[in-house]
Parts: C-alpha cells; sequence; structure tokens
C-alpha cells in the first residue's frame, strides 16, 4: 500500500478487546432537517461509537461531531439502513484526518476508523473517507471474487454523497474524471473488467482496480436515468427496506435491484462486466 492511497479492506477480524460504547446523540447538525430534535434523536439510534476513552474531552466532542455527520449526510443520500452502525476509532498520527478504515463484514458489522484528531472538523467532513466506508454498508458483502464491485460501488458512492450534501468541490463528471481517467489504458484488453480490476487488486494497484471498477456504476446510473427517470442513490434508498438484509451474494443483489425497476439492467450490466472483453466496454477517454 503506497502512503498517497487509503487501504479499505473488507475482513474478518476480531473486534477489539476492549472498547468504550457510546450513544451518539450530540451536538446538531448542519442542515434544517438534522437541526430538529426529532430527527437528532432518530439519528442517535442509527449508529453507536467505540474507542472514545482513547481521546481527550475535545477531541471525543469533535468525533462525535464528524461521525454524526458522516451518518447524517449518508442516510440524506442512500437513506436509512436496517441495521444500526458500529462504528470504531483508534489514534493514528498522519498528515491527513483518517490515514486508514476498513468495514468488517462479520455478525455485526462495523467500520474501523483511524485517525489524526489534530486536524479541525472542517478537514473530517471534506475527507471522502467515511462516505467510503459508510457506502459499503448500503448493500451486502459480495465475496473477495467481487471486490472489484464492492469497492466500485463505495468509490463511486463517496462522490455521490459529497454532492448531493454540498460537500465536494468539483462537480461530479470532473471528480469522476479525475479518477477514473488515469486507469482507462488498463482496461483496453481482451480480459473481462471483472478479470482486469481482479488482478489489479492481487498487484495491489487499489486504485485503478477501485476506480476501473466504479465505471460499473456510471454505466448503470446512465441507463437508470434514461430508461427509468430514476438516479442510483434513488435505488439504493429503495433499496435499504426491499432485501439489503437478506441478498446474500452480487447476483442477488443485483437481481433486487432490478425487481425494484422491473428490467434486467443490472443482471445484464455484471453479466458484460465479467464476459466481455474490457476493451469493448470502457472507453478511450473518460465522457
Amino acid at each position: 500500500m503506497t502512503p498517497s492511497f487509503k487501504s479499505h479492506l473488507v475482513c474478518f477480524l476480531l473486534a477489539a478487546s476492549f472498547v468504550s460504547t457510546v450513544q451518539a446523540n450530540h451536538g446538531q447538525a448542519s442542515s434544517p432537517q438534522q437541526s430538529s430534535a426529532p430527527y437528532r434523536k432518530q439519528l442517535a439510534h442509527q449508529f453507536r461509537i467505540h474507542g472514545l476513552n482513547r481521546f481527550s474531552g475535545p477531541q471525543k466532542e469533535l468525533l462525535r461531531e464528524w461521525l454524526k455527520m458522516g451518518v447524517g449526510y449518508t442516510r440524506n443520500t442512500l437513506g436509512v439502513y436496517p441495521r444500526r452502525l458500529e462504528l470504531y476509532v483508534y489514534p493514528r498520527p498522519s498528515n491527513q484526518p483518517v490515514p486508514w478504515a476498513h468495514t468488517r463484514r462479520d455478525a455485526q458489522e462495523s467500520i474501523h476508523f483511524y485517525v489524526d484528531t489534530r486536524f479541525d472538523l472542517t478537514d473530517f467532513i471534506n475527507d471522502w473517507t467515511i462516505y467510503h466506508e459508510l457506502a459499503h454498508l448500503s448493500i451486502p458483502y459480495v465475496g473477495e471474487s467481487y471486490a472489484w464491485f464492492s469497492e466500485g460501488f463505495a468509490s463511486y458512492m463517496q462522490y455521490q454523497i459529497m454532492a448531493q450534501n454540498k460537500v465536494l468541490k468539483d462537480s461530479l463528471k470532473q471528480a469522476y474524471n479525475t479518477k477514473i481517467a488515469p486507469h482507462l489504458s488498463l482496461f483496453d484488453v481482451i480480459d473481462t473488467p471483472a478479470n482486469v480490476a481482479s488482478k489489479l487488486m492481487d498487484n495491489r494497484n487499489f486504485p485503478a482496480a477501485y476506480w476501473g471498477g466504479a465505471y460499473f456504476f456510471v454505466l448503470a446510473e446512465r441507463q437508470l436515468r434514461a430508461k427509468h427517470q430514476l438516479t442510483l442513490v434513488e435505488l439504493i434508498a429503495k433499496y435499504q427496506t426491499a432485501g439489503r438484509l437478506t441478498d446474500d451474494s452480487v447476483h442477488a443483489l443485483v437481481r433486487s435491484w432490478d425487481e425494484l425497476i422491473n428490467d434486467t439492467l443490472f443482471v445484464d450490466l455484471l453479466n458484460r462486466f465479467t464476459q466481455d472483453p474490457a476493451r469493448d466496454i470502457y472507453p478511450a477517454h473518460f465522457n
């Protein structure tokens, strides 16, 4: 892993043996909707914070506010998750607010953030990590062989969440172009996109694998809008109560999405990414 790229790996490690659990019901969010007392109370039951005993009083308040806003922004975009989020924080000196984070897909499902509290709240809010990791938990675990799919999904969604909540500095098109365009030449091959992305991950070229996988969702978004006048985030919000807790594979997941739109859009697209040459799917230039 290069220092400039944060590794977001799905794993099955045991949780820390000693954590402090704090009900996340402190502070106020920034939007008018979030400023209401009923909303704050409802949001508090959406997540718990573990590990605050490792931080001082002001650091605790900083982390509470950041996590609350991150969950609120994600909820505004992808809907209310059917399961409470378990969020763990650990101190990690670095040159960025969140140098590393990962999602654990065990029975509890949790996200673990390594943070440097020398940075201020604005730095934390503008960092994409929390939105990426929270996006992971809007869909089920799809298996290691489809890591390109889940990481592509989370990468695509991090900017959707940031844009909808006015955190993203660039336009969505500019943001995706910056991340996807540098890797397009790697997909100008006869191998399938799924195989190309998996090999890139094996070689620890995570940016190329993640953003190559994100192109799946660029195409899905375009088709959804053209055929169904629906955005992908709107579909994911509906999915939270229509399969999220029962789907246990990528095939079940895309079938559930297709059922919501009465189409075979996602099944067909997944078949293309696992069967067709990548050069027939990826453009030479992002557009």
